[in-house]
């Protein structure tokens, strides 16, 4: 009896001391714009008839990137996906889909997700669609991978049991927000909608297609606060409009769609927090770009919040607000964290 007692206490130590394994989706799927883009963007034809991209496919992107690489990224170095997934354990963002031979998986060993996100994409088709794959775009080529992932799975159920333990990444909105792009902010349609609300039902859309082929679980992140050179005076304006009508959207479909999971990030909000008191965050600069895109970027990138003067971020501002995303306040994730949408396993 003595010994049992014993044994059971050592069983109790180990499993209080044990350490709980860190909660990591099978896979991640990614989507939306320039936030998150790690190099589709570089794949985009264009032309003289439709323009041509906006491509970060030159110096100094990637400057920071190990070996000072160009891959895509709109970034110094690491972008807000690459960190979003390495929060999660994986090495980095998945790679871009059009780097990717087609079609593809062509095996699961290996296989940590895709990135569909490109440069210039909106909710609206025709917000820069001739220059970039918009989101309605890019949840059709999760289509195609969801085929291949089919048949290496073996099946639609193993399918379904992959894909919903897997994480949906989103972050888009941004240029259907800005009026040189999206000229429906202008012209109203004749449906008695605002194009905010008009914006949020085509995002639904998108939403309720991935929610059809099998995502659960999804990470989104509003819109953040245009860069002080790029407003037009309204923009902020109508990103507070649409970031307030996302979160009860999202509820909506978390109580209407089975299994529908969802972390919500208050870019805008966290954003704010930053420029209102960037030492808190270690920013110094927080309305200028380190890279206006003309000559030499500035040599403090880590104290500048925006990277370039299209609005993007540096690698450091990407570093603080991932953790904020995965782990942080509840001012600025709701329902949950990220983390909370992946129960941990012993």
């Amino acid at each position: 009896m003595v010994i049992a007692v014993g044994i059971l206490a050592m069983v109790t130590m180990l499993l209080v001391r044990a350490p709980l394994v860190q909660p990591v989706p099978q896979a991640i799927f990614i989507f939306g714009d320039g936030l998150l883009d790690v190099g589709n963007n570089i794949y985009i034809p264009g032309g003289a008839e439709v323009g041509e991209p906006t491509r970060a496919d030159h110096p100094y992107y990637g400057i920071d990137f190990p070996g000072s690489k160009i891959t895509g990224r709109f970034s110094n170095g690491y972008n807000l996906a690459d960190f979003i997934a390495k929060s999660m354990t994986f090495e980095m963002s998945p790679p871009p889909y059009e780097s990717l031979p087609k079609p593809s998986p062509v095996k699961m060993e290996g296989f940590t997700g895709v990135n569909y996100a490109c440069g210039d994409a909106g909710i609206r088709n025709s917000t820069n669609g001739d220059i970039t794959y918009p989101l309605m775009d890019q949840v059709g080529q999760f289509g195609a991978t969801r085929t291949q992932l089919k048949a290496q799975l073996g099946g639609r159920k193993p399918l379904n049991i992959f894909l919903s333990k897997s994480l949906f990444l989103i972050a888009v909105g941004t240029m259907d927000l800005n009026p040189g792009y999206n000229m429906f902010l202008y012209v109203p349609q004749n449906d008695n909608q605002t194009e905010v609300q008009r914006l949020i039902e085509l995002y639904g859309e998108s939403l309720t297609e991935l929610h059809a082929m099998g995502a659960r679980r999804f990470g989104i992140i509003n819109v953040g606060p245009c860069a002080e050179y790029m407003c037009d005076g309204d923009m902020n304006k109508v990103a507070v409009e649409f970031n307030g009508a996302l979160g009860p959207f999202l509820s909506g479909l978390q109580v209407n769609l089975r299994g529908f999971r969802y972390s919500l990030f208050d870019l805008y909000g966290f954003s704010n927090a930053t420029f209102q008191n960037p030492s808190a965050s270690g920013f110094v600069y927080t309305g200028s770009a380190c890279w206006p895109g003309y000559g030499s970027p500035c040599s403090n990138r880590t104290e500048f919040w925006f990277w370039d003067d299209y609005g993007y971020i540096t690698e450091q501002a990407a570093k603080v607000t991932a953790s904020a995303f995965y782990n942080g306040t509840a001012n600025f994730t709701t329902p949950v964290k990220l983390m909370r949408l992946f129960p941990k396993r012993i």
